[in-house]
């Protein structure tokens, strides 16, 4: 950052130079500048060479600018000469210096002038750091992967910079689809040379014994202080911990320590024997045995240290850990543990603790060959109903949605306990919920409340708030996921259940469907974070689908984009198939507004191939219907969503219709749309279905007043780009009925409103600036003859003659002041391009 600054001084006329200065030039007199002096400067007369020195740095009329690397390494004679051209005005000093080292007197002299400003780089933000990596990579960065590389460079930026380049190089960190993501972890991959080489020569400073600390905290922090004194003394603790070495944390009364930073733990590691870390984990094994392992986590530890170390451990240990390990969310630790189980030790409890474990790790194969064998082995009923449900929702990630159904039915006939029964029934509705079958789901949940096992209850009560969500009893749903949220929080404290993340998914939908949007970006965005965090995948997948579909819904095309990218990204890349379709579909659909109509064609190919299994029945065919729409085939986009909306209807999914119907409403189809809309409107509450409504109806009635009501409305509830169309098409109606001082005030709120919609071109949109503007089969017919379209072409797509497309097209030539199709294409296509780098 210092050179960039002092480049672009240069850049502007200053004349410079540059230092760095080392631990080995400070041991010569002006050696760090000395390739800066005159030559043959006498230093046994300071006075004069002082002088000399500032001559040869005296600029003609402008200032010199002096870069100073590593200012703290200067050496005396260097730091002296420095200070006094500073205090003389003849140079300009840019400098580096560490924070956690000391100056020399001679430095400190100059640092502590009043000419010294200091501007401080303080360690980045897992915010600051994506954004970092989005410039400097050129594209989105998935936000497990700026997580990680955050975690692993704690900010540092020039550890940031030398993971990256050895990340990228190794093939690790890698593009696809427009997106940055990491295909192996920060761990696994390793750092560059030069990284290795800046963290060994910081630690290398320190003494043995302070090294033995390090080495042993690198192979099993975090270790308790008492723990540690035991092999060194409190004064070799203490120094490390000023030296930032190592921190020192307070939990539940406890000391603990562990090293400063991760990085240095993997170069500490990757220099280290493997004789040497048996030994200090086989050491550090016996120590907390020797106390009786008081704490819960000393189990956890215990076990894994033995099994590194040895490759077996007490089996009594594993279980136990194995179920700690569960209970935070670790799901790679309890596989490492119980895989290395004995077989003759495994038992009914520990095979369906593995198989939930492979299921939340997305190995559903090897989750259902567990869990199968578990069934058959089940001490009673009241286990195979454990194991049942465990199977289902295995199955049915893994999109198996009609085989999960079939066992839950077996299982259900080969039982008379009611309590079973009951909680079989439960199952089932949550399935039928989720597999887009909602009023027939949303029916079985009724009863939700009277199932007395916790997990069950829960998972059940989430997937009974997202029926109510898309029957349109928005209100109830809310309250729902509100309350289930809180409770999952409550119960992770006591029970392994599924991470509280999930919880956040639910609400977030039901905020959507409210009307509340803002609210559904807040609950998918700390949602999606905290499941990030604690990388529980499985949440992440829909949180980050939440928030693009949240981001849709609000009009911020290019942040739907990405995020729509980054689910289709990490159900491919984890094995995750139930998000596929509904990922592809938004990025069909969001690509094609922002005229990315390559991109939306490619992911639309592959959207036939992902599994048919979405909660948003109908929703999955909004990238078929955009694409039509951006190639000017408003008429087929219009049938689609049609379509689309009586599979909807048929499952009862109301807000999904809605949504649908208002699609279709947008590109041309309000009249046909506006009645069911309307019927729809009597069995929805909240407040997104009211402004939908009237929008449909107030562009059915082509009223410009209700449209430039409905735009208020709709920008209430921050759906800002179909209220951006509101306002557009208010305005070209006032134009239409001469009244010049409405339609511009309706075409400001229009362009104003546009402008948060991140580079989105709609068929709504075009044409604002129209002296006289185009109608809906306008619009559709210049589109296509834009995009080159021959009118016998356009005839046949649209069912009508060739002369009546030629008639269309010599009214669209006269309204738009032009003469043939080539301006044609350059009036309309230019809108599309510039949509593909996205604003704001």
């Amino acid at each position: 950052m210092a050179a960039h600054v002092w480049q672009r001084a240069l850049d502007t006329g200053y004349r410079g130079g540059r230092a760095t200065a080392t631990s080995a030039a400070a041991r010569i007199p002006l050696g760090a500048i000395a390739h800066l002096l005159p030559r043959g400067l006498n230093l046994s007369d300071p006075p004069a060479a002082f002088l000399a020195a500032g001559e040869a740095f005296e600029g003609q009329g402008r200032e010199y600018i002096l870069l100073i690397d590593d200012i703290h390494l200067l050496d005396s004679t260097s730091a002296t000469l420095v200070g006094q051209l500073i205090d003389s005005g003849r140079i300009f000093v840019i400098g580096t210096l560490r924070s956690d080292v000391a100056l020399s007197e001679a430095a400190l002299a100059f640092d502590r002038t009043e000419s010294i400003a200091h501007v401080a780089l303080n360690e980045l933000s897992q915010d600051g750091v994506e954004k970092v990596l989005s410039s400097v990579l050129g594209g989105v960065v998935e936000r497990r992967t700026s997580y990680e590389l955050h975690r692993y460079s704690k900010g540092n930026l020039l550890f940031l910079r030398e993971l990256v380049l050895g990340l990228v190089h190794a093939s690790v960190l890698t593009r696809s689809g427009g997106l940055w993501r990491l295909v192996e972890t920060v761990a696994d991959a390793g750092g560059t040379p030069r990284l290795r080489q800046l963290v060994h020569t910081r630690l290398s400073r320190m003494e043995p014994e302070a090294m033995k600390v390090l080495e042993t905290l690198a192979v099993a922090e975090p270790l308790g202080l008492r723990e540690l004194t035991r092999f060194t003394s409190p004064q070799v603790i203490t120094t490390l911990e000023k030296a930032d070495l190592i921190h020192v944390h307070t939990s539940q009364r406890r000391l603990s320590a562990t090293l400063a930073h991760p990085l240095y733990g993997e170069v500490l590691r990757g220099g280290m024997a493997t004789s040497q870390r048996v030994e200090i984990l086989t050491d550090c094994a016996q120590r907390i045995l020797s106390h009786g392992a008081q704490r819960l986590d000393d189990v956890l530890r215990v076990a894994t240290w033995q099994l590194e170390a040895t490759g077996t451990a007490d089996p009594d240990l594993i279980v136990q850990a194995a179920e700690l390990a569960r209970y935070s969310h670790d799901y790679d630790h309890v596989l490492n543990l119980l895989e290395r189980l004995p077989a003759d030790r495994a038992t009914h409890a520990t095979r369906l603790l593995l198989g939930e474990a492979y299921y939340l790790l997305h190995r559903f194969d090897d989750s259902e060959r567990i869990l199968k064998e578990s069934y058959e082995t089940a001490p009673d009923m009241a286990e195979r109903l454990r194991v049942t449900i465990e199977r289902t929702q295995n199955l049915f990630w893994a999109a198996r949605a009609d085989e999960a159904l079939q066992i839950n039915t077996h299982a259900l006939a080969a039982t008379t306990d009611p309590a079973a029964q009951a909680a079989l029934r439960i199952n089932e509705g949550a399935m039928r919920v989720f597999a887009g079958q909602t009023r027939q789901g949303t029916r079985l949940l009724e009863s939700v409340d009277e199932i007395p096992e916790e997990r069950l209850r829960l998972y059940a009560a989430g997937m009974r708030a997202l029926g109510l969500s898309a029957l349109g009893r928005t209100e109830e749903a809310v309250e729902l996921a509100t309350r289930t949220r809180r409770q999952h929080l409550d119960a992770s404290k006591r029970v392994a259940i599924q991470h509280p993340s999930a919880a956040l998914s639910v609400l977030s939908f039901a905020c959507a469907a409210r009307g509340d949007l803002a609210g559904s970006q807040r609950a998918a965005e700390r949602g999606h974070r905290e499941a990030v965090a604690d990388n529980a995948t499985q949440p992440a997948a829909w949180l980050s689908y939440d928030m693009g579909r949240a981001a849709w819904l609000q009009g911020r095309i290019a942040d739907a984009h990405r995020w729509f990218t980054e689910t289709l990204a990490l159900g491919l890349g984890e094995g995750i198939p139930i998000v596929l379709r509904p990922a592809a579909a938004g990025l069909t659909a969001s690509a094609a507004v922002l005229g990315r109509t390559q991109e939306a064609e490619d992911v639309l190919a592959d959207l036939e191939t992902y599994p048919d299994v979405f909660f948003l029945p109908g929703e999955d065919s909004l990238g078929k219907a955009w694409l039509l729409a951006s190639r000017g085939m408003t008429t087929a986009a219009c049938q689609v969503l049609f379509e689309a909306a009586g599979r909807a209807r048929a499952a009862g999914a109301v807000t999904s219709e809605m949504m649908l119907l208002t699609e279709a409403a947008r590109l041309g189809a309000a009249a046909r749309a506006a009645g069911r809309l309307a019927e729809l409107a009597n069995d929805c509450d909240g407040a997104y279905s009211g402004p939908q409504l009237r929008f449909a109806q107030a562009t059915a009635r082509q009223d410009s007043d209700a449209l430039l009501a409905a735009a208020g409305d709709l920008e209430q509830i921050g759906a800002l780009l179909i209220a951006a169309e509101a306002a557009a098409a208010s305005a070209n109606l006032y134009q239409r009925e001469g009244k010049t001082r409405r339609a511009t005030a309706a075409a400001n709120i229009s362009a104003d409103l546009a402008k948060y919609c991140q580079g989105a071109v709609t068929p709504g949109l075009l044409g604002l600036k129209l002296r006289e503007p185009l109608s809906n089969r306008e619009r559709e017919v210049a589109t296509l003859a834009a995009s080159g379209a021959p009118s016998r072409k356009i005839a046949e797509q649209l069912h009508v003659s060739t002369r009546t497309i030629d008639n269309h097209l010599q009214r669209i030539y006269t309204k738009l002041g032009i003469t043939s199709r080539r301006e044609l294409a350059y009036q309309i296509t230019p809108k599309a391009e510039a949509a593909t780098t996205p604003k704001g």
